[in-house]
């Protein structure tokens, strides 16, 4: 009984430590840029496209500042899903979410110059290591508690 009761709380305080990693991770600010981007070109069958790429280690927050004229996409390269799409006219200042971590293409689908500068101003755990953390702390605690009350018997 008192190994169980040892290994649960050892796992109890793992998961709790995970998430204090975490907490302890999300306001660490970083940025790109600021990066030029030329619109994309198209002579016949042939397209040009000029892309950066982001990188995230997980879920984060970012905030886009741009200057010029032309349509800011944001594509997952995974799936590549569009992640996020703005217009920008003169100057805009505005967030999106980049859902996980890995790498995101960022493109002037517009028809002017823009440049563009992204800070990361949050970061998160992905949606499925909080649904992980939150599940296995709350299993760990329950067993935990089911422990004490049997070896109190």
């Amino acid at each position: 009984m008192r190994f169980w009761g040892a290994l649960l709380s050892a796992m109890l305080l793992l998961t709790i430590g995970s998430l204090w990693v975490y907490s302890s991770y999300e306001n660490h600010v970083s940025s790109a840029g600021p990066f030029f981007l030329p619109p994309v070109e198209r002579e016949g069958n042939v397209t040009e496209i000029t892309e950066i790429t982001l990188h995230t280690p997980t879920s984060s927050l970012v905030e886009a500042s741009c200057d010029g004229n032309g349509v800011v996409e944001v594509y997952d390269v995974i799936t590549g899903e569009m992640v996020d799409n703005h217009t920008v006219s003169g100057h805009a200042r505005y967030q999106f979410v980049l859902p996980h971590e890995g790498d995101y293409l960022v493109i002037n689908n517009g028809t002017a110059k823009l440049t563009c500068s992204f800070r990361f101003i949050k970061n998160y755990p992905t949606k499925a290591v909080q649904n992980a953390l939150y599940i296995s702390g709350s299993a760990f605690a329950l067993l935990l508690a089911l422990v004490v009350w049997r070896w109190s018997k």
